[in-house]
């Protein structure tokens, strides 16, 4: 194991080829993260540093993004049998899961389905309910189709979250943009996600009181997603829930206020 940076690992799931980032981590209690809809397993890679002395570290490229394979359809459902296969061909029962968004509902639907292989569960800003402010237009000018730049795009998602600062964003989009054959940059996410997603038939709130495991329901305190409301209530209906809501972020609080999600982090999992 190379300290210094992860193992890139590759697993065939029910014919997928799906990508991991492997952390290391020895004989230390296995975590899995999981991305937001449209990122990646090294949006994950500043909080993977901080959790690799206490946790094996595990971040996941779910299908269609980053460098795992586009898939015929995307939701909770589907997800399932990818984290399974995930979790059973690692050997990694019981962990931790960290869902963010999207990758919060398909924990939260694996938890649900196979407690006993879930230890601890975060969900990260989502919840049974998507806040009505959810569809409101994005602030600023449209995105382009392709991006001159690392810069460019950077700049761009600067401008319409500046919490994490520019800095953050020049790196943690040079893991987010390929270049296609004709030169230009696109992000690394298959157009089939926006194409083929689709809602599965769960009741979110029945998955919810279903999930056994001790969880920690987290919440931007400026979140265009999680209604305070529905987050309060998801700790209440869950059997063993707590909210902690995070100040000063937005959306992906792991990069809005990486401190005040690490500490909560810390009370919630022990370390």
């Amino acid at each position: 194991m190379n300290l210094l940076c992860p193992i890139d690992r590759t697993l065939i799931i029910n014919g997928l080829r799906l990508h991991l980032l492997d952390w290391g981590g020895g004989g230390r209690p296995p975590i899995l993260l999981l991305h937001g809809f449209t990122g990646h397993a090294h949006a994950w890679d500043t909080l993977s540093i901080a959790l690799q002395p206490h946790f094996h570290v595990y971040a996941l490229d779910q299908r269609g993004h980053g460098d795992s394979d586009p898939a015929d359809v995307y939701n909770a459902v589907a997800a399932f049998d990818d984290l399974g296969g995930v979790v059973d061909q690692l050997g990694l029962v019981p962990l931790v899961m960290v869902g963010l968004s999207m990758g919060g509902r398909n924990a939260m639907y694996f938890a649900s389905k196979r407690p006993e292989a879930v230890r601890k569960l975060v969900i990260v800003d989502i919840g049974p309910e998507i806040s009505a402010r959810a569809a409101q237009p994005a602030a600023g000018p449209p995105e382009p189709e392709t991006w001159e730049s690392i810069e460019q795009a950077a700049q761009h998602l600067h401008r319409a979250n500046p919490n994490p600062g520019i800095h953050y964003y020049r790196w943690v989009v040079s893991h987010s943009l390929k270049q296609r054959g004709d030169g230009e940059l696109v992000w690394k996410w298959h157009p089939s996600v926006k194409e083929r997603r689709s809602q599965a038939d769960v009741d979110w709130w029945e998955v919810l009181r279903a999930i056994t495991p001790s969880t920690l329901v987290l919440r931007g305190e400026q979140s265009p997603i999680l209604d305070r409301d529905v987050a309060e209530r998801m700790a209440k209906e869950l059997p063993r829930g707590r909210f902690v809501e995070i100040p000063r972020a937005v959306h992906t609080l792991h990069e809005d206020n990486p401190d005040a999600v690490l500490a909560a982090l810390k009370e919630f999992l022990g370390f």
